[in-house]
């Protein structure tokens, strides 16, 4: 039996009052225990909808579950995270680069566990988590080694962000499990030498686990199996970024001169919640924030090997209105639209669509529109298509 592993995306939220017209920079406070009317919208109708094939080659062929690192005008860069792959793309999805250091040697990695970009510098950072000594590893954007990053052996970062020239942001879940964790998880490090530079003043006195364990039992032998729902913590906007912690009620804006600014406020409180419900971003624009609330009910998963329900909701800044919502492609009405959680600029989101998928929906008529005229130019084999949504 496997260990479920449930990525939720970055709550990011920029807002307003609760109940009202505001605008972004104003404190929000959304109360996550309502029941919302469901709104449906068609992206063509709120938003600018672009399709990226993304190129396939022999040394580009992507995973469905290829990971989307980040997204820019100039640059897409993906990974195959079991594998090791690292695919770097121009702005429209031609091929640039592409390497695998996954292996035993002083400049491979073990794990491709989590990966920055600096597309000033050209450099991808990847932090090797199962390595004897934690690392990152800094290569050229055409897989070149250039330097490596000592860690502390009690660091465990799970996101990695792109901050400024000197410097990446990170998350650090050390010990989060095992109740041996630190209280301000949020981290500045160097890009030169790995040490940790300056820590976010975000205090988490209690922080929520996302892992129980449970037995199961294979030909008679009883084991104890971990089942972790796994999230990210942060999101770009722009130049700023926007923070958020299960353990935390409000959810914070960090600018690039380090400034913290709180944006949003949930209620009831997280620690109040049982079991816990926990709010993480899908997107968020200068026009809706995208949001989703979870019940993080350990019981329902172990009994039923399936991942706690997840409702979709959003804000609207113009009418102060909170829906949940279900978000539609005009060209693939069947599809599910799930925004993931990619370091992009600012009020664009992006998703992926299977070609494999789209070929037998095609077959069924179900796919119209500019979608329908790509692939005309694209067999079942090739990489998957990057739908960038920009509002």
């Amino acid at each position: 039996m496997k260990k479920i592993i449930y990525f939720l995306a970055v709550l990011s939220l920029t807002q307003c009052k609760s109940g009202g017209k505001t605008g972004i920079g104003e404190l929000v406070e959304i109360d996550i225990s309502k029941k919302y009317p469901v709104k449906e919208l068609y992206l063509q109708d709120i938003a600018k909808v672009e399709y990226i094939p993304l190129e396939t080659n022999i040394n580009t062929l992507m995973r469905s579950s290829a990971t989307i690192v980040y997204v820019s005008d100039n640059y897409i860069v993906a990974s195959n995270t079991t594998d090791g792959d690292v695919f770097v793309f121009d702005g429209k999805g031609k091929s640039k680069f592409s390497f695998n250091h996954k292996g035993q040697g002083p400049t491979n990695y073990i794990s491709l566990n989590s990966i920055a970009f600096d597309e000033q510098a050209k450099e991808i950072f990847i932090f090797d988590r199962f390595s004897a000594n934690p690392k990152f590893l800094v290569y050229a954007e055409d897989g070149k080694f250039k330097r490596i990053l000592e860690c502390p052996s009690n660091f465990s970062p799970r996101d990695v962000y792109n901050f400024d020239d000197a410097t990446l942001f990170v998350y650090d879940d050390y010990g989060l499990n095992q109740n041996r964790y630190s209280n301000k998880p949020y981290l500045l490090i160097s890009k030169k030498d790995g040490n940790v530079v300056d820590s976010l003043n975000i205090h988490l006195p209690v922080r929520v686990p996302n892992r129980v364990f449970h037995e199961v039992i294979v030909d008679g032998q009883t084991y104890t199996q971990p089942i972790t729902l796994s999230m990210s913590n942060n999101r770009s906007y722009g130049k700023n970024f926007l923070i958020t912690d299960w353990s935390s009620d409000t959810i914070y804006r960090l600018s690039p001169q380090k400034e913290l600014q709180p944006v949003i406020v949930r209620k009831p409180s997280v620690q109040k919640t049982e079991p816990k419900m926990v709010v993480t971003n899908n997107l968020i624009t200068d026009k809706f924030i995208f949001f989703t609330k979870t019940v993080l009910d350990f019981e329902f998963v172990k009994k039923t090997m399936q991942f706690p329900p997840i409702m979709n909701m959003m804000y609207d800044f113009e009418t102060g209105q909170i829906n949940e919502y279900k978000l539609i492609n005009k060209d693939f009405e069947s599809s599910n639209i799930d925004f993931v959680s990619t370091i992009t600029t600012e009020n664009t989101g992006v998703y992926k669509l299977d070609i494999a998928e789209l070929f037998e929906e095609g077959k069924a008529g179900k796919i119209k529109g500019e979608l329908k005229q790509f692939l005309k130019s694209l067999n079942e084999e090739d990489n998957p298509i990057l739908v960038k949504i920009t509002f």
